[in-house]
């Protein structure tokens, strides 16, 4: 009877001896994890809109009825890979304000690209190659000579006047929000396509008829962001030319600054302002202020 017990006590539980034996022997595998798929560009984009209105009725102090907007695009497209980077920023805007009794008044008009092609050389140094592209899309008038102007009193155009830069240098670009180009070989060049506007000094022509301008010259240019506080970002960009064909000791100069301040994700109000000398143009300083509260709108890609 005991020998019976034992086996059927054997019987029942080497089946699991003999599964837990299999299982000991099997093989490990090894656990293999793919990495993600690296994304070499980045894009981000932003999107703006402002609306400026005024209303009077028997208003003692007086005013007159308006009512005004702009809008704005701007796009970044990054790429990255190994030593090699090409950036890549397009900026679209236009904005125009309506006066009762008046014509309408352009504000804003701009068109602009500007791409960087870099191979690194070492940390945070690139040899690069620089390239920019600006105009405007529309006719703009003086509005103080000619307040009910026509077509034929346009100052420019599109393409009229139109800037292609390129230069070949190096950029510094530092972790962070710091940016500066180096660019001792650069050609600008500057555009009048509309045969009204080709006249000599205009945009700096050189005759009557001639389409374009073109200046040898070397580039230093900055870009600075500042986070000032939660919801407040400064954006500033700065750039100096000077040609080696004429006039060396005449720097032309662009410097333009944003102060961008948050309301929530949707709603900034932004604070804009651009100075230019430029001797071609006209011997003096521009200016140009603008400030209101919009509705914006920021995407940005994941890496």
């Amino acid at each position: 009877m005991k020998k019976f017990l034992l086996f059927i006590l054997i019987t029942t539980i080497s089946p699991y001896f003999y599964s837990q034996q299999i299982l000991t022997d099997s093989p490990l595998k090894d656990t293999v994890t793919i990495p993600e798929k690296v994304k070499n560009w980045k894009i981000s984009g932003d999107h703006s809109l402002i609306v400026n209105q005024s209303s009077f009725s028997n208003w003692i102090a007086g005013g007159t009825n308006s009512f005004g907007g702009s809008g704005r695009i701007k796009y970044t497209f990054d790429y990255k890979k190994g030593k090699n980077i090409f950036k890549n920023i397009l900026t679209i805007g236009y904005g125009q304000v309506n006066n009762k009794n008046d014509k309408m008044k352009k504000t804003d008009d701009i068109l602009l690209l500007e791409s960087m092609y870099g191979r690194s050389i070492s940390k945070n140094w690139y040899a690069s190659v620089d390239m920019s592209f600006k105009t405007q899309m529309f006719n703009g008038y003086d509005y103080t000579t000619h307040p009910d102007y026509t077509p034929k009193d346009r100052i420019s155009s599109f393409m009229s006047p139109g800037y292609l830069t390129l230069g070949i240098g190096f950029d510094f670009k530092p972790d962070g929000n710091f940016q500066l180009s180096l660019l001792p070989i650069t050609s600008k060049n500057t555009f009048v396509l509309d045969r009204k506007l080709q006249k000599k000094n205009n945009y700096g022509l050189k005759h009557d008829g001639d389409c374009v301008y073109m200046e040898l010259g070397a580039m230093t240019s900055a870009k600075y962001k500042l986070v000032v506080m939660k919801n407040v970002v400064w954006n500033n960009s700065l750039s100096l030319f000077t040609n080696y064909l004429s006039h060396t000791e005449r720097v032309d100069v662009n410097f333009g600054s944003v102060v961008d301040m948050k309301v929530n994700d949707h709603i900034s109000t932004k604070l804009t302002f651009d100075m230019i000398y430029d001797h071609d143009q006209i011997k003096r300083v521009q200016t140009r202020q603008t400030f209101g509260i919009g509705v914006s709108y920021g995407f940005k890609s994941k890496n």
